[in-house]
């Protein structure tokens, strides 16, 4: 079985090696960090996986592998609320009431033209897909081809916060939902060997959220943490995988972006130290 700590050295592992970069909000945060510290160690993917938020972080390191880092860094110590979701709670209400969602998905999607522009993913340097959630039957499904755009709207599209996405028939919904951490999703993308970018709390809260958002973001966060758990157990006794340790403390928030700095920087550290740690076990 394989031990997802130690790792065997990542110039052994079988390629294509892929990145599974998890959905949560603002704790995308933490998975610029990550992506840091791999890059300056030298481990590129083959393949990029992302879910939620996953898919914004993983579409830019697919498009400008040279530059991302530097782009994710500058983009997240900026990132709040009003950027992805706009307006105040009095007009997220009404749009509830309105519409059934509390935002429009208007300003995520300028987000993605000022950094991505009318890009598509055949035009990316690296394969990415983005993971989403069929709205009728729950299935998890990976976009692959056309504008990135619509993909990334559709694979954010969080049930009561945005609007659902239809493309090409089919209604979507926040690929979160169906698969959170897109190991399995990476090996059906063709991985044989898959780096967990699970930016998730280390640890479920001490207490449940009492405002609606945040209750309804801990039920989901919940079944994600089963979710989760399972997959990783049943795969890693058939695949090279491997879990970088999140530093998301259990009382932040995913929509609470004010800790974007603090975390991107110690997850950064941490990532480093647990690479060099694998290093070193590998080579006695």
């Amino acid at each position: 079985m394989t031990d997802p700590r130690s790792p065997i050295p990542f110039s052994d592992w079988p390629r294509p090696l892929a990145f599974a970069l998890s959905g949560g909000g603002a704790y995308g945060a933490v998975q610029v960090g990550m992506i840091r510290a791999l890059l300056e160690r030298g481990v590129v993917p083959d393949l990029i996986v992302g879910s939620s938020v996953g898919s914004l972080n993983g579409a830019l390191l697919a498009a400008r592998p040279a530059s991302a880092a530097d782009e994710l860094t500058r983009l997240w110590q900026v990132m709040d609320r009003r950027t992805i979701f706009g307006g105040s709670r009095i007009g997220m209400v009404r749009n509830l009431v309105r519409s059934g969602v509390l935002c429009r998905a208007d300003r995520l999607a300028r987000l993605i033209d000022d950094h991505l522009g009318s890009i598509a993913f055949e035009d990316l340097p690296i394969r990415f897909a983005a993971v989403v959630t069929d709205a009728l039957t729950g299935e998890p499904d990976l976009l692959t081809a056309g504008p990135v755009r619509p993909a990334l709207i559709a694979s954010t599209a969080i049930p009561g916060v945005f609007p659902s996405v239809t493309l090409d028939g089919r209604t979507f919904v926040d690929g979160g939902v169906a698969a959170n951490v897109p190991i399995r999703q990476a090996l059906t993308f063709g991985a044989r060997s898959v780096l967990s970018l699970d930016a998730s709390p280390v640890s479920p809260p001490d207490a449940i959220p009492r405002r609606l958002v945040g209750s309804l973001l801990h039920s989901v966060n919940l079944m994600i943490r089963n979710q989760r758990a399972h997959d990783v157990d049943e795969l890693a006794r058939r695949f090279r995988i491997a879990i970088i340790p999140s530093v998301t403390p259990p009382e932040i928030g995913s929509f609470d972006f004010s800790m974007n700095g603090t975390l991107l920087a110690r997850s950064y550290s941490s990532t480093l130290a647990t690479l060099d740690a694998w290093t070193a076990a590998a080579a006695d």
